[in-house]
């Protein structure tokens, strides 16, 4: 009882550290696409990072270690060790940065406070229309204060789905199209944006009904798994790996998610 409620206590005060932190990054996103992005590095073919990414972790891991040196960091882009052998902040300053950098307004401020692979504490924030999705294991998820849950779809055919593309050198391309192929004939609608964070939230939020995605990394799960879990849906992996470790995962309502894990698995 005493280190549940000790789990408990932390994933709150991580959960309101998270807010308060994604709400100054923000701030600072948006005083970026006013002053300029600064220089742009290309990592891969479509997969690029600004100055303001490291800028924005780098602020992340110094307020957060102050609040809690005893924890381990993790950044999309400067790295880290994982999986850690205690806490760990997982971070991505800026998902969906090729949108950010060419001003398309779709991307997101992810944070997760995770131990022994499992999120307790997580924000999404969205600098655009200033919503911000948080949660804390056992306490549910929420959108600016106020609790959220996955909808109530009845079958595929009414579904919203949501995805992110992969990257335009992958090597599981041709799989990843038969997949998107098979999900535009099967159900009521397709959408991508570019941050999966935000799809993520979405789902959790009711906005759309399933998702899916291949190759990501552990900043661009953590926040969004804990969101739909307590959110009361389902997150999966296709690949048989721990969620965080997967290459292949997929999202759904209860009452979608067997016939969507099957369909993916065609």
């Amino acid at each position: 009882m005493i280190v549940q409620s000790f789990h408990e206590n932390l994933a709150l005060d991580a959960r309101d550290l998270a807010v308060e932190l994604a709400c100054e990054a923000m701030q600072m996103l948006r005083a970026g696409r006013r002053g300029g992005v600064g220089a742009v590095h290309t990592k891969a073919a479509g997969d690029v990072s600004s100055e303001l990414d490291q800028k924005i972790e780098a602020f992340f891991k110094q307020r957060l270690l102050e609040r809690f040196p005893a924890h381990d960091f993790l950044g999309e882009e400067g790295g880290g060790d994982w999986p850690a052998q205690n806490a760990v902040w997982i971070v991505d300053p800026i998902d969906g940065s090729l949108n950010f950098i060419h001003g398309y307004p779709q991307y997101s401020i992810s944070l997760a406070l995770v131990i022994n692979g499992q999120p307790i504490a997580a924000c999404v924030a969205d600098p655009c229309r200033g919503e911000v999705f948080s949660a804390a294991k056992g306490h549910g998820a929420q959108l600016d204060g106020q609790l959220i849950h996955v909808s109530d779809t009845q079958s595929l055919i009414e579904a919203l789905a949501t995805t992110v593309f992969p990257k335009p050198k992958a090597s599981f391309m041709a799989n990843y199209l038969d997949q998107l192929g098979l999900v535009m004939r099967q159900l009521g609608g397709v959408r991508r944006s570019g941050s999966m964070a935000l799809e993520m939230a979405y789902l959790a939020a009711g906005r759309c009904d399933v998702f899916w995605e291949r190759a990501m990394g552990p900043w661009d799960a953590a926040a969004g798994l804990l969101l739909i879990e307590e959110a009361g849906g389902l997150v999966f992996s296709l690949d048989g790996q721990p969620i965080l470790s997967s290459q292949h995962i997929a999202a759904a309502t209860p009452k979608l998610a067997q016939a969507w894990k099957t369909l993916l698995t065609k």
